[in-house]
């Protein structure tokens, strides 16, 4: 009897601990969340677009090269005799100085026999055309009386018929007048004199030296003017012209030039797919195989707007911010490329622009812009 009523008292205990118990554990409050994460919005600086005409600039860079350059070689032999100044490098000719000379003494003589010898045979065919071609008479009267072997010779009457032209040439005058003046021609090689202005850069004879026919005698170069050679990539062809001004400096020394656009080449390097362009600079301080960067000022565009080269997404993209919110991502039309600058075409005016790029921006992204 006692141990029924025990386990009966057992029993309800543990019923009424177990209800207890869950009732605690229903009605125990629930656990705080976490509030979310708060994600700050990036702060960014922007630029309004302003689509404008904008004249294009092509950086260059290239070698100095004269406009005028020439070997000096002797087309006669003999001698090289004093001429007043000295044949040394460095030495400055105007155009049409006396360069050098060679002994021509015995040339000379030769021709002025030459001369007395056709002078001669004049002389004997005077009876002859007094009777046959009287009306050539006073004509070659006149030519023989000035006739000189010391001077240049005078061209030759013209005959007044073929019979006097028949007997002209069977007495061999025409043979002789045309050796002479071959001779002339001749005697004017051992002079030799500048053909523009310049610098001798090389001398490779002295006074008194013996000169073969065909040997080389220096190099003359003119001074006062220059041509850069430089190449600009093919794309950049259709921006420049002949006649384009471009402003020149020197990394070396101090200074600027102004030259311009004077050839353009036809053919493209197939390496490099650029393109040969010459440009006329003179001025002081400028040298042979000097190196020099320019910038062309070429054609203007219109309707573009130039942004630093590095706001370019994917070479044809640029972020936008709308409503002072947000990114946007716009495609625009690549007109011209430089080495920091891009010309864009299709961004609307007003349009503001991520004036700097930063990590991790993409389209939708939440910003803040400042003023």
């Amino acid at each position: 009897m006692n141990r029924q009523i025990v386990i009966v008292l057992i029993s309800v205990i543990f019923i009424v601990g177990s209800w207890l118990l869950s009732n605690f554990i229903g009605t125990k409050p629930e656990a705080k969340k976490k509030p979310e994460a708060i994600v700050a919005a990036k702060t960014v600086q922007t630029l309004t677009a302003a689509n404008k005409e904008i004249q294009t600039r092509i950086n260059i860079y290239g070698r100095l090269v004269p406009y005028e350059k020439t070997e000096i070689f002797a087309e006669v032999g003999g001698m090289l005799i004093n001429s007043g100044k000295a044949f040394k490098e460095g030495m400055r000719f105007n155009k049409g100085q006396l360069l050098f000379k060679i002994e021509d003494t015995e040339h000379q003589l030769n021709l002025r026999a030459q001369r007395a010898a056709l002078f001669t045979i004049i002389t004997q065919i005077m009876p002859d055309i007094k009777i046959d071609f009287p009306e050539s008479l006073e004509m070659w009267e006149a030519y023989r009386k000035a006739y000189d072997v010391e001077k240049t010779l005078a061209e030759i009457p013209t005959p007044k018929s073929d019979r006097e032209k028949d007997y002209i040439t069977l007495k061999n005058i025409y043979n002789q007048y045309y050796s002479i003046k071959s001779a002339e021609e001749r005697l004017t090689k051992y002079h030799v004199y500048a053909p523009f202005s310049g610098e001798l850069t090389e001398a490779l004879i002295n006074t008194g030296s013996l000169i073969r026919a065909g040997q080389k005698i220096g190099t003359l170069m003119n001074t006062g003017v220059y041509e850069l050679q430089a190449s600009i990539p093919l794309q950049d062809l259709k921006y420049i012209k002949v006649g384009d001004r471009v402003s020149l400096k020197s990394e070396d020394i101090a200074g600027s030039w102004s030259g311009a656009i004077s050839r353009i080449s036809s053919t493209i390097d197939t390496k490099t797919q650029t393109v040969k362009l010459f440009i006329q600079v003179s001025g002081s301080g400028l040298r042979e195989n000097m190196f020099l960067t320019g910038e062309i000022n070429a054609n203007t565009v219109a309707n573009v707007i130039e942004v630093p080269r590095k706001l370019l997404v994917d070479n044809d993209k640029i972020y936008s911010v709308v409503g002072d919110t947000s990114l946007a991502l716009l495609e625009a039309q690549i007109v011209k490329i430089g080495e920091q600058t891009a010309m864009l075409r299709g961004i609307p005016d007003g349009t503001k622009i991520l004036s700097e790029t930063f990590p991790g921006a993409f389209d939708g992204m939440k910003v803040k812009t400042i003023k």
